[in-house]
């Protein structure tokens, strides 16, 4: 942990400026590889910033692979595709999940979608990031594969949040998106989240040795925001649509998210609600 921190502050001294672009924070949740559990932590950070007061955009980045408003158990009424062939308006993709909690769906096996080249992708998604601005604060699950992650992240993201697992593979391909990102943005902040962690020390053992990696051969400084235990009933709680955000087994996992947020992912100059408590029964 000494050689960690003496390689952050290297890092920090170095000056990198960073700003934060006009409009509502927008945090980019990537892994790079599948089933670290991003999906999952993406719909409790939008649940926890939304109990907490703010009006939430949770948005689902795999453009072709969309699978949130399953997971919500909400019903899409229009479809990205529409949107494509210029028969809708992006805002009526939104769906409203909770009071404060907005879903913008993607589509999933759209045949126009998979042959859509990188550039029409990167225009569909500014077309889409124009419904940013009416809300206080926006999450975007950026799916699968480093490609969208990074398109996701360059283009009006605040932050990226990459999520990991205490496993080999996990980190290499963590690695392989903060290299990327850094090289695209390299003043983007970016935090480390570390899940299905069997112990504190276990998350922060992992943390370090991705944070280490980072500093010493990119010389990027990575803000580890702690970890997630692995919670049992939440394999569950993933059978049935909408039982992620109401299920009283998976209320511990709901409150270490609403406390990492709380932490670490409010804005500087964003007002900082009782995201701690926010949801706990009276």
């Amino acid at each position: 942990m000494d050689q960690a921190l003496s390689l952050r502050q290297l890092v920090a001294e170095q000056g990198i400026e960073r700003h934060e672009p006009p409009g509502p924070p927008v945090l980019v949740f990537g892994s790079g590889k599948g089933g670290v559990g991003k999906s999952v932590i993406s719909v409790l950070v939008a649940q926890a910033l939304a109990a907490g007061g703010a009006r939430v955009l949770l948005v689902d980045g795999s453009q072709n692979l969309g699978h949130l408003h399953v997971m919500l158990g909400v019903t899409v009424e229009a479809r990205l595709e529409q949107v494509l062939r210029g028969e809708t308006e992006p805002a009526s993709l939104l769906l409203q999940v909770t009071e404060r909690l907005w879903l913008l769906p993607s589509d999933s096996g759209a045949e126009s979608l998979y042959a859509l080249p990188a550039v029409d992708q990167a225009r569909l998604h500014h077309r889409l990031a124009s419904l940013y601005d009416g809300f206080d604060s926006v999450v975007v699950d950026a799916g699968p594969g480093l490609e969208t992650v990074v398109r996701l992240a360059t283009m009006g993201g605040t932050r990226l949040v990459v999520v990991t697992v205490p496993e080999v593979t996990a980190l290499t391909d963590a690695y392989a998106l903060v290299k990327l990102v850094h090289a695209q943005v390299p003043s983007l902040p970016i935090d480390l989240l570390v899940n299905r962690a069997t112990s504190p020390h276990d998350a922060a053992e992992t943390a370090e040795r991705l944070t280490v990696a980072a500093a010493r051969f990119l010389g990027r400084e990575l803000g580890p925001i702690g970890g997630l235990e692995e919670t049992p009933a939440l394999r569950e709680a993933m059978r049935r649509p909408g039982a992620l955000l109401v299920d009283p087994a998976l209320e511990p996992l709901r409150a270490q998210v609403r406390r990492i947020v709380g932490n670490h992912l409010i804005r500087r100059g964003q007002a900082a609600p009782d995201l701690i408590n926010a949801g706990r029964p009276e």
